[in-house]
């Protein structure tokens, strides 16, 4: 009975022994395939998917960059427009701007006005004509511009008076005037003659008078001819141009 029961025991020894073995042979093989296979298993990130994607695009665009900036090109063969290098374009801007300065910065404040949508034709347009004025003088009540800027020294205009609204009374067309680039932008002088005028119309946001607590609000629709309009009106106003 004794020497039974020794046997069985020895053989559940030897039986553990091998269970042991081969759980531990099964851990080893389950980490060296973990260990060569898995990192090849394993999704690549989107993130990092997404940062090689714009990378690779900023490179584009600063190779084009390069490009476009450093070498000669056409544009358009039929309008003859050809790209110059910037240094090229530098150079031939100074020189033509030392040459014929007030030529110059006239031809390149009208190119610039064309560019913004703010070129309006002035110079056909006889600003002094009374049938002008008065049609301007209409707009002036049915575009509600009264309502901020004061035009007659006994009829304030109360919204004005709480914005800081500028004023169109006395000896003002011709003269400087600080305005701020931008709302609360750095100060600069503009004159205050048709070209402010019609940006100050078309574009409000981009200059805002200084004092006044907020740029003038987007207008009802205006054509160029209604500004014209306008223009001639405002312009009236001032004791200056009455003189005359």
């Amino acid at each position: 009975m004794s020497d039974e029961s020794n046997k069985e025991n020895s053989l559940q020894s030897s039986w553990a022994a091998h269970e042991l073995f081969a759980l531990g042979l099964t851990l080893v093989l389950a980490v060296s395939v973990v260990g060569k296979y898995g990192k090849e298993s394993q999704p690549v990130s989107l993130t990092t998917e997404r940062d090689e994607a714009r990378a690779a695009k900023r490179a584009e665009l600063a190779a084009a960059d390069a490009e476009a900036l450093n070498n000669f090109a056409t544009v358009d063969a039929e309008r003859k427009f050809y790209r110059l290098p910037i240094v090229n374009a530098m150079s031939a801007t100074v020189a033509k701007m030392n040459a014929e300065p007030g030529g110059f910065h006239n031809n390149l404040v009208a190119r610039s006005e064309s560019a913004a949508g703010l070129a309006v034709a002035t110079n056909d347009t006889d600003l002094s004509d009374p049938k002008l004025i008065s049609e301007g003088k209409i707009l002036w009540q049915t575009k509600i511009c009264f309502t901020c800027h004061q035009v007659d020294p006994a009829i304030p205009a109360p919204a004005g008076l709480a914005l800081g609204a500028p004023k169109f009374i006395g000896d003002f067309w011709g003269k400087e005037r600080e305005v701020h680039k931008g709302l609360g932008g750095p100060i600069e002088k503009v004159l205050m003659d048709e070209s402010y005028f019609i940006e100050s119309v078309r574009k409000p946001a981009d200059r805002v008078v200084k004092g006044a607590l907020a740029p003038m609000p987007p207008t009802v629709p205006i054509n160029d001819e209604e500004l014209m309009g306008l223009l001639a009106y405002v312009k009236s106003l001032s004791t200056a141009e009455q003189k005359k």
